[in-house]
């Protein structure tokens, strides 16, 4: 072994161009495939930060992710192959103003069953839940992200219970975010949550009663012993009732199940292949 080692050492001595070219080399390869190899974990492989993210699965319509919010509420209320549905949505900029300087935020409509099918458990104060949504416009509450907390309230244990205007309009902060929550998507990360039927006060314009307003997020746990593609016949049996029951808006839906974090294959699948094909080239 010394010897082989002292006469590779002899070699590059003889040859010292090839030695640092060689050198710099593998210095530029192992770096690339580390960068490319830390994208691809934080983009692709790793899963959602939530309790059991290997059985959260994004319902996706046509092979695209988004939903509208009366087709989320028959397949949450109709699916027997989900621990829970839940729904939400990234909106924004949204005007905010705490009583100092306005500002613009980026948050979540997200139904009332988010965080507790989730199973995420407040930082402070507490989270909104279903029994607080009693139709539209019915629960005017905020959770703050910890981030947000963190850099527009410096840490103020009293911010619960106080109220901002988001778009000019009066919600009550009724709790904080952990801080290793940060949403159910890993490219962006919201400011703050609003229960998603305050959607037409937020948003100025109601498209909750409206089937045809595809723009939700629909994702959820599936029971103990359910296997994807069981979860998607179950689905798209309810899909042929909304196809039977409402053909102007639900016409030939099929349901398909995939990983959440990048808005499902619409990002996903792309991604992989982008971040493959990098790591490939820098190899």
């Amino acid at each position: 072994m010394k010897r082989d080692l002292s006469l590779a050492f002899r070699q590059l001595r003889k040859s010292p161009g090839f030695a640092v070219t060689a050198i710099l080399t593998l210095a530029l390869g192992i770096g690339a495939n580390a960068v490319v190899f830390s994208v691809l974990n934080a983009l692709v492989l790793r899963p959602v930060n939530v309790p059991h993210a290997q059985s959260l699965y994004m319902v996706q319509r046509f092979q695209f992710p988004s939903q509208s919010y009366l087709d989320y509420v028959d397949l949450r209320d109709r699916n027997r192959s989900f621990e829970s549905l839940v729904l939400f949505n990234i909106i924004g900029p949204v005007g905010v103003d705490t009583g100092g300087n306005p500002s613009t935020a980026w948050p979540y409509l997200a139904s009332g069953n988010y965080f507790d099918a989730l199973g995420i458990q407040p930082y402070l104060g507490r989270f909104f839940h279903a029994a607080d949504e009693r139709g539209k416009n019915s629960a005017p509450y905020v959770v703050l992200s910890y981030t947000y907390w963190h850099g527009h309230f410096h840490d103020d244990a009293g911010v619960v219970g106080r109220t901002v205007a988001i778009n000019k309009h009066q919600f009550t902060i009724i709790g904080v975010a952990p801080p290793a929550f940060r949403g159910t998507e890993l490219f962006f990360a919201p400011a703050m949550w609003i229960p998603y039927v305050e959607q037409p006060t937020v948003e100025g314009n109601d498209s909750l009663q409206y089937r045809g307003n595809h723009s939700g997020f629909v994702i959820g746990h599936l029971k103990p012993g359910v296997t994807p593609i069981q979860g998607a016949e179950d689905l798209n049996a309810i899909g042929a009732w909304l196809a039977k029951t409402y053909p102007s808006d639900d016409d030939g839906v099929k349901f398909t199940l995939a990983r959440p974090g990048l808005v499902g294959d619409m990002l996903g699948g792309p991604a992989r292949a982008f971040m493959a094909a990098l790591m490939l080239l820098a190899g």
